[in-house]
């Protein structure tokens, strides 16, 4: 392992604050992570995409991703078509990462066998619970199949240290995968994709430097000046130069530059039907139908006609976006896009701006939930701690992950928030499986503006500790999917009286009362140690995960701890 690769792997390490001696494992952990952030790029679990151990089909991760979102169960499943009617975009990734300096053709040959045991209703492998649970997964995304508009993408990574050669016999191992996968009848691409030593450090730095892309924007009038925006542009780009914004060195449209916590690409509903026919019969007017895209980027200069844009966000204009590239063969390059261009760092005007933007199409207030006031308090709240107690509130896509040395982990996004709270404070840690905003609509008055902040802070730095010590094997890897009902769980065991409201003073008491035991970890070790024995009592196989959806199980567990 090059001393760029070592250097890089300790900083991620470091970043996740995981302890790990083997040397095979944490490059696994690293490369994994690398490959993934081509697809995905907002806050998530790395173990929820780790599966290497015995029983791995020769896999180390598999992420699947589902109209732009990481799933981790079948229920999220269901709440994304239910929302979105139809699965746009499916991505399955999976990962191989050996520390060795050569690719090996027999091992590449494994790895695509093992991917295709996957996706097989026979499968012929040894499978651990993690490939079980993948594969889980995977059959019942296909039991959805009138639902699926357009094929999945197969991505499979085979990562090493050394140097990539186009070595003949790994070149056909890599093509008798494809063609096996091909076969199966199920993907609209299959991509195998030889990781070496140098491409590793790219996609590593990739996810630390901030986006930066430069364009050619000739036809546009500069705006007058206005209040906290440094610079603003209004015009039309060509199709050419606005790929180079939504589109990454992999081919792959970028997520990371679209606001997806306002709204997912909807997929081929009316409206974006309309918009692929027009850019496909007739691009010539597309300009003139389209109400164009809204870009707010930190900073952007120009020589010219040249412009460089980083730090950009695209927060209107997704569906357009998602649909330009998804028809980026059939368009003819003179197609023009009306644009705004504005370089802002100041938080009220960019809400301002997605908000007006926004509501110039149907965006639910569910969907604008970052943008609430609420919000900006909390994380300003966040920010009020230090230390070994420091977290950092994420109200904004990868928010905090260029420039920055802190620790990924200490990272709370929107997501995270909502489940915990929900999970501690509203006793729904059977629901924490769902998607984000399904979950959010099944519970009343969260992030009231006269809740008091403490609640919202000690849920996530509880769940913080707890993944720590899952993550650093102080605690038994196999009840981490029960890690939501133990949060609810520590707020019974702690507190003898009735809980209080959360707008309540009371309520601040409580979290004070929890904090000192989980930020001493002897104490939340014996604690855990306690309420998993409960657990036990009531769930007969704690390998499955079907007993983390139970209500039954939740009352249960309340009726335990509050006799």
């Amino acid at each position: 392992m090059d001393r760029i690769i070592q250097s890089y792997m300790e900083a991620f390490l470091k970043s996740q604050q995981i302890v790990e001696k083997d040397k095979s494992r944490k490059f696994e952990i690293f490369a994994s992570y690398c490959a993934v952030e081509n697809h995905y790029s907002e806050t998530y679990n790395i173990s929820d995409i780790i599966v290497g151990k015995g029983g791995d089909c020769g896999i180390d991760a598999i992420a699947i991703i589902i109209n732009g979102t990481l799933i981790t169960s079948k229920e999220e499943i269901d709440d994304i078509l239910e929302m979105n009617k139809t699965f746009s975009d499916i991505s399955f990734i999976f990962i191989q990462a050996k520390t060795s300096s050569n690719f090996d053709y027999g091992d590449m040959g494994t790895f695509g066998a093992g991917v295709k045991d996957v996706f097989s209703e026979q499968p012929q492998m040894v499978r651990n619970s993690s490939i079980a649970g993948k594969s889980a997964i995977v059959e019942y995304i296909f039991s959805k199949a009138t639902y699926i508009k357009r094929k999945p993408t197969c991505y499979m990574y085979y990562i090493t240290t050394g140097k990539w050669q186009d070595d003949i016999n790994c070149t056909g191992r890599m093509n008798m995968a494809i063609s096996d996968l091909k076969d199966l009848n199920l993907f609209d691409d299959v991509r195998y994709i030889p990781v070496d030593s140098s491409l590793l450090q790219k996609y590593y730095r990739s996810t630390i430097d901030a986006v930066e892309t430069e364009i050619e924007f000739e036809n546009k009038i500069l705006l007058p000046d206005i209040k906290n925006v440094k610079q603003s542009y209004l015009g039309i780009i060509s199709y050419k130069e606005y790929l180079k914004l939504i589109v990454g060195e992999n081919g792959e449209i970028r997520k990371s530059v679209f606001y997806d916590n306002v709204r997912d690409f909807q997929g081929d509903n009316p409206v974006n039907h309309e918009v692929a026919e027009t850019v496909c019969s007739d691009p010539q007017k597309f300009v003139l139908f389209n109400n164009g895209v809204t870009i707010i980027c930190k900073k952007m200069t120009n020589i010219g006609k040249k412009f460089t844009l980083s730090d950009y966000q695209i927060v209107n204009g997704c569906q357009t976006s998602h649909v330009l590239y998804n028809h980026r063969d059939d368009i003819e390059h003179d197609l023009q896009i009306p644009i705004k261009l504005i370089e802002t760092e100041d938080d009220e005007t960019v809400n301002r701006i997605i908000k007006a933007t926004n509501r110039q199409t149907e965006v639910s207030d569910e969907q604008l939930i970052a943008l609430n006031e609420f919000h900006r308090k909390l994380e300003a709240f966040y920010g009020t701690f230090t230390g070994n107690d420091k977290l950092y509130y994420e109200r904004r896509s990868k928010q905090y992950n260029y420039g920055s040395d802190i620790e990924k982990v200490r990272i709370v996004s929107i997501v995270t928030q909502i489940k915990s709270v929900a999970s501690m404070f509203y006793d729904k840690p059977n629901l924490a499986s769902r998607y984000y905003s399904r979950l959010l609509s099944s519970i009343t008055g969260i992030f009231s503006e006269d809740h008091k902040m403490l609640p919202y802070y000690t849920c996530a730095f509880t769940l913080y500790r707890l993944e720590y010590l899952y993550r650093n094997k102080s605690l038994p890897s196999n009840y981490r999917k029960f890690r939501y009902h133990i949060l609810m769980m520590i707020k019974y065991r702690l507190v003898d009286s009735k809980i209080p409201q959360m707008n309540s003073g009371e309520i601040e008491k409580i979290c004070q009362t929890i904090l000192k035991v989980v930020k001493n970890n002897n104490k939340l070790v014996e604690l855990v140690t306690e309420l998993v024995s409960i657990i036990d009592k009531y769930v007969d196989d704690i390998n499955s995960t079907e007993p983390t959806k139970s209500s039954e199980l939740v009352e249960k567990l309340k009726l335990e701890l509050t006799m």
